[in-house]
């Protein structure tokens, strides 16, 4: 009888030692894609809302989080207008949910491409990864297609302006900020960044 006591303590303090901690938001950029000879590109974002691992759950290296979220965010930009639109939100569907990740394909004509990838069990990689493919307007619902076109339009691959290059535009990004430059001649200046909770903001100039 003691020891059965004494299982039911033990089982009792690991189960009440399993908890999380108060919701949290990160987001972070994946990669953007600029539509060619516009100064429009679109940015992919990885945003997760979770509880992080408390307790007993959190041993030995932080444990392994409640996911609550797990979405793609996509924000189309025109550095023209200083105009910022979220063109998607698509929430990770059960086969992708690990290893979640969003990236952007490509352009072509008014249309850019995403492309979700992740995988339904706790391993993921190599021939496990599934892959869900969506084509992106502005004021339409993202569209599930079966793949990428192969004929996207193709952005110069080069720092320099490219032969028949009417619009000039790079665009370089981390995890939280997006450099753009407009004019060859000029540096990179820092215009956008990104918040935990996948919002996309202008970055006030310096006065």
């Amino acid at each position: 009888m003691i020891w059965v006591k004494l299982i039911g303590v033990t089982v009792l303090t690991l189960v009440s030692a399993c908890t999380y901690g108060p919701q949290e938001e990160l987001a972070q950029i994946e990669n953007v894609a600029v539509r060619p000879d516009t100064l429009q590109f679109a940015v992919a974002v990885r945003y997760v809302r979770f509880q992080p691992a408390t307790g007993i759950t959190a041993f030995p290296n932080g444990g392994i989080p409640n996911y609550l979220e797990r979405t793609a965010i996509v924000h189309l930009v025109d550095v023209s207008k200083d105009q910022i639109v979220e063109l998607a939100r698509i929430e990770a569907p059960d086969q992708l949910k690990t290893g979640f990740s969003a990236w952007m394909t490509g352009w072509k004509g008014n249309s850019v491409f995403l492309q979700l990838s992740g995988c339904p069990e706790s391993e993921c990689y190599g021939d496990l990864l599934q892959f869900h493919h969506f084509a992106l307007s502005p004021n339409t619902e993202p569209r599930n297609i079966g793949a990428r076109p192969e004929d996207i339009d193709r952005t110069p691959g080069m720092l320099s302006r490219a032969a028949g290059e009417k619009v000039y535009m790079r665009v370089s990004a981390d995890s939280r900020v997006i450099s753009v430059r407009t004019d060859e001649s000029e540096p990179f200046i820092e215009r956008y960044m990104l918040q935990n909770s996948g919002e996309l903001v202008e970055i006030a100039p310096n006065k």
